[in-house]
């Protein structure tokens, strides 16, 4: 006959168990074993057995199990995926629409009107051919891009980017060079809209840098893409033997370093006042007389090192 024997459970009378003793080392004790151990590894003469004899000495104390320690929810750090593809317009453009969608999903909140609206006014741009590449070289190496526009006529405006644009997408990649396109975009919204004037230069170049603000905050909300962008690009810089790709790397860090002093505003009208009037803008001024007027992007801080 089988017999099932079941476990009865230890009645409310009966004494608990007595606690596990646990005992600890001496610290006299500890740093003794600690130096005898860092000896006998750096001892040639005493064998590997002796070794792990001495450590399974050192670390007499630790149970022998596994042990399981909690993790928290930890997250890795943001990078930019920089694939050193050729920058373009079209590239930037898409990175835009990309960037401006995966912010959608991630957030409660919408993006910034004025953002949402300066990337419709950047692809209208492109699609009546008014957004292209310097190809005349009238751009300074500091100067990334620049709106022009008639004083006399609120449509018509056209958007210029430096041709240096296109080596700064190999080494940052299209969405932070398209905070240049965001810039005068929104350059040419104000000037259709009537905001945008030679007298009243100072407050446009506030407009264009808000949203370049936003455009940053937006494709990399944390900071750490620049972040860990730069560290590398610098690092690199500061290694490379080779003049030109050293030129190269420079503009690429400045250029970052620039974007960084837009985020250090906050977005906030004094703070971006002081940035527009410490690059030189000020009100009232033309770049080459009788109707036609520009309005560059920011001056990106020249470096002796840039050509």
């Amino acid at each position: 006959m089988a017999f099932i024997l079941l476990a009865a459970p230890l009645a409310a009378t009966e004494p608990a168990p007595p606690a596990e003793e646990k005992s600890f080392v001496d610290p006299v004790v500890l740093k003794a074993r600690a130096d005898a151990l860092r000896d006998a590894v750096a001892d040639q003469a005493v064998s590997n057995v002796s070794v792990k004899t001495r450590a399974r000495g050192f670390f007499d104390k630790i149970p022998e199990e596994t042990l399981v320690v909690e993790t928290g929810n930890y997250r890795r750090i943001e990078r930019e995926p920089v694939t050193g593809k050729v920058g373009s317009i079209e590239g930037m453009l898409a990175e835009s629409a990309k960037r401006l969608e995966l912010w959608k999903r991630a957030h409660a909140e919408p993006p910034p009107p004025d953002l949402v609206e300066a990337i419709k006014q950047a692809r209208e741009l492109q699609e009546s051919k008014s957004l292209s590449y310097d190809t005349k070289d009238e751009l300074a190496p500091n100067q990334m891009g620049i709106f022009k526009y008639m004083t006399d006529r609120f449509d018509g405006g056209i958007v210029k980017l430096n041709e240096r644009m296109k080596t700064l997408g190999i080494l940052v990649g299209d969405a932070f060079t398209y905070a240049t396109v965001a810039h005068e975009s929104q350059h040419a919204r104000d000037r259709a809209a009537g905001r945008l004037s030679p007298e009243e230069e100072v407050a446009g170049e506030i407009s264009a840098f808000r949203v370049q603000y936003h455009w940053i905050k937006t494709m990399d909300p944390r900071g750490e893409r620049m972040l860990t962008l730069h560290s590398g690009l610098k690092l690199w810089r500061d290694r490379e033997t080779d003049d030109q790709i050293k030129i190269a790397l420079n503009e690429a860090v400045v250029y970052l370093e620039h974007l960084s002093d837009v985020v250090s505003t906050n977005g906030k009208e004094e703070e971006l006042k002081k940035l527009v009037l410490k690059l030189g803008y000020k009100d009232g001024k033309h770049s080459h007389g009788g109707d036609e007027h520009e309005h560059e992007r920011s001056r990106v801080s020249a470096s002796p090192t840039s050509a």
